[in-house]
């Protein structure tokens, strides 16, 4: 035996050998932190989905009107940017080119990045989403349920108002 082994009498077959409470610890461990990092995207989440207002406050989820922009202000192809239920509720109103108005709540499906419009549809930068604008369906990237849709309605003053929320549709295939 040479002389460090001497000196250092481990047995290097022995030491990776994890007894059952270590690994049972480490198990444990990691469950908390999975527990911990979902509980807190979940708190992150809630404001999104219609959580309670602020005392004394109209409720959230009630069907705000919303006097947005003028028609002839937003051109075919165009988008613009305004808050609907409060300043953290960001939306997107779109005059597709055929002229047609479609509203979106501007968090992503995926992990709530902002959306945005490029002209044919709407994407995400976090991951390559790509959502349509007829319905909001997912069309490209790892988003698989379409985007909040609000209804829009001209007024015969030229105004564009948001109307309310409208119910999510179903899967694309149910479309048909």
């Amino acid at each position: 035996m040479p002389g460090w082994r001497s000196l250092f009498p481990v047995d290097l077959a022995e030491e990776s050998h994890l007894s059952r409470r270590e690994f049972g610890r480490f198990m444990a461990l990691v469950a908390a932190g999975f527990t911990a990092g979902i509980g807190y995207l979940q708190l992150r989440r809630r404001p999104l989905n219609g959580a309670s207002a602020a005392p004394g406050a109209a409720p959230l989820d009630a069907p705000a009107q919303l006097k947005v922009c003028r028609a002839e202000d937003l051109a075919p192809a165009n988008s613009f940017l305004f808050t609907y239920r409060d300043p953290q509720d960001r939306c997107v109103l779109i005059r597709t080119a055929s002229g047609e108005w479609r509203a979106y709540r501007q968090t992503c499906t995926h992990l709530g990045c902002a959306v945005r419009w490029d002209g044919k549809g709407l994407q995400c930068p976090c991951h390559a989403g790509y959502f349509e604008v007829e319905q909001g369906f997912p069309v490209q990237g790892p988003p698989t349920r379409p985007l909040s849709r609000l209804a829009v309605e001209l007024r015969p003053d030229g105004w564009l108002w948001v109307t309310g929320e409208l119910p999510r549709p179903g899967a694309p295939e149910a479309r048909s």
